[in-house]
């Protein structure tokens, strides 16, 4: 089995900038950017210009466990801005990093891009930028404004995994997505009822700077009743806690609903017991949000969050084979 963040193909994030572009600014008063615009239109414009996005001019291949909506690409930031002056670099070189959409893989290797963020990269991309940051103004990093993690079961449910990600030294994310595939549960090739071990909603304490933790529970779209289940008792019964006591609390209400169509092939097989079509399976999504209520804490009186399990007399609808079997080979892989 592949380490989790070991690979050696690895996502170049942008190197940190340097303290000569500290000195000799000139304020561009000549600027209408600068002598006319207030200083909030300037944000927004360098805002826009300075979040990530998908670069499909190198889309990632459709048949792959990681393709999905969002994620068809590797994500990359324009930074040619910060070059124009250093007066621009100077209220904006911050952003590339407070903007970008970190993304980690507790997956095998064979489970993510062959170009991804791992933790020993950014553990020391973070180092580099926090020097920078202390000698530019005395400060330390901004918080980021998104992480999202994809997680095998196996992985997600040793506490320590993810626990890697969350205590980097200045790493302050406001907004945490989880994101469990349909190929991160247990035993899904086999059909198996959904299992959720709560070990590392019980032991993970999340920075204090996280304000919304989000799940994202997929599973095909004939399956969607048993995510409905997990999903509501998710909602009901799990809590999470942040290093400073605080407890992050969902409400039922406000799970959404969401879907997309994807390939049935990955690792050389196509699953046609899954397909809605040839070739074609319907993912449905249910996503739970947890936010900080400040005056509840159901730990206090011992509590601890279950595991989540569809119930022995949960009935599954019925799968199609073809010749017995739930996958044929497609040659690739």
């Amino acid at each position: 089995m592949d380490d989790i963040g070991t690979r050696n193909e690895l996502q170049q994030l942008p190197a940190g900038p340097t303290a000569s572009l500290q000195s000799n600014v000139d304020t561009q008063q000549q600027s209408p950017l600068f002598k006319i615009l207030p200083a909030e239109i300037r944000s927004l414009i360098f805002t826009y210009a300075l979040t990530d996005y998908e670069d499909i001019s190198a889309p990632f291949d459709r048949d792959t466990y990681w393709h999905r909506p969002g994620y068809g690409a590797l994500r990359r930031t324009t930074t040619e801005l910060l070059r124009t002056c250093k007066r621009i670099f100077q209220e904006t070189w911050f952003l590339p990093f407070a903007l970008a959409e970190y993304t980690f893989y507790l997956t095998k290797g064979t489970r993510a891009p062959a170009k991804h963020t791992t933790i020993a990269q950014m553990k020391r991309h973070l180092q580099h930028l926090r020097k920078f940051a202390r000698s530019h103004d005395g400060k330390d990093l901004p918080s980021i404004h998104h992480i999202r993690v994809f997680a095998q079961l196996w992985a997600l449910e040793d506490p320590r995994r993810l626990q890697n990600v969350l205590s980097l030294d200045g790493f302050c994310p406001l907004n945490v997505t989880i994101t469990v595939r349909y190929t991160d549960f247990w035993h899904w090739e086999q059909n198996r009822p959904l299992h959720i071990d709560a070990r590392w909603v019980n032991e993970v304490p999340f920075p204090n700077s996280v304000r919304v933790i989000k799940m994202e529970f997929e599973m095909v779209d004939r399956r969607k009743k048993e995510i409905d289940y997990i999903s509501d008792k998710a909602a009901e019964t799990w809590f999470f806690r942040r290093v400073d006591g605080l407890v992050l609390r969902a409400r039922k209400q406000n799970i959404s609903t969401s879907g997309w169509t994807g390939s049935s092939s990955w690792d050389g097989s196509r699953w046609v017991r899954d397909e809605a079509r040839p070739n074609e399976i319907d993912y449905y999504i249910k996503t739970v949000v947890w936010t900080v209520d400040p005056e509840f804490d159901p730990f206090t009186d011992g509590y601890y969050c279950r595991n989540l399990d569809i119930p022995s007399n949960f009935v599954q609808e019925p799968v199609q084979l073809v010749d017995g079997m739930a996958s044929i080979s497609t040659g690739r892989g």
